[in-house]
């Protein structure tokens, strides 16, 4: 398969062992099958020239774990357990997550799960706040366009890797995806009219909340 990066330089030989602890899922690199999605991910990073890397890899040689097997849960306790969330009930909450469901990823060399960036945030916080259940939680993702992430996580998945080569671009607005865009700006409406419900109306999920799956430890 192909996989892309994108950053504001050439990458051409990704090292084991770099990159922050408190990322997505850990210390490691992270890449795309999506093309468009790595040219947005690049435009992040720079206000004037942005890069796409490219890099092949042969997955059958190597254990590929998609969190979205193991089911929603999974991945908000992995993500939950590298960078954290806000305020003291959703950590109590977060850590008990990330005890219950958090998948056994130490032989995994790639590891596919969502992308996490404010929006993200915002979702997760809503959940641990018991604003929203957990079909609702994974609609919203599924709904906001966060794209899938490939995380090289092993030294056997980075020495694996292939370059391929880059292109460059120059910063530009034509490289917005409206569609993006417009589903982010729903999700952002739908949890503020959800809050404003529960302040102005004592409105309570039905379905599992966070507080539902740690009590009863629930396959989902």
């Amino acid at each position: 398969m192909i996989l892309y990066h994108g950053n504001d330089h050439v990458l051409a030989k990704p090292l084991f062992g770099f990159g922050k602890q408190d990322n997505d899922y850990g210390s490691g690199f992270y890449t795309t099958q999506d093309f468009q999605q790595a040219v947005a991910w690049a435009m992040s990073y720079s206000s004037t020239i942005a890069y796409v890397n490219a890099y092949k890899v042969d997955e059958t040689k190597l254990n590929v774990v998609n969190l979205d097997q193991y089911g929603p849960l999974s991945w908000i306790a992995e993500i939950v357990a590298n960078r954290g969330v806000r305020g003291e009930g959703a950590m109590l909450l977060g850590h008990e997550l990330s005890k219950q469901y958090r998948a056994d990823l130490s032989k995994a060399d790639i590891v596919v799960g969502y992308r996490a960036d404010d929006s993200y945030s915002d979702i997760v916080d809503a959940f641990l706040q018991n604003e929203i259940n957990v079909e609702e939680m994974d609609r919203l993702f599924r709904e906001g366009h966060f794209g899938l992430q490939y995380f090289i996580k092993s030294q056997k998945a980075f020495d694996a890797l292939e370059y391929r080569g880059y292109k460059k671009f120059g910063i530009s607005t034509d490289y917005q995806n409206q569609a993006e865009i417009k589903a982010r700006m729903d999700v952002s409406r739908f949890l503020r009219n959800r809050s404003s419900q529960i302040v102005l109306n004592g409105f309570r999920p039905s379905g599992i909340t966070a507080q539902e799956a740690v009590k009863n430890a629930l396959c989902i």
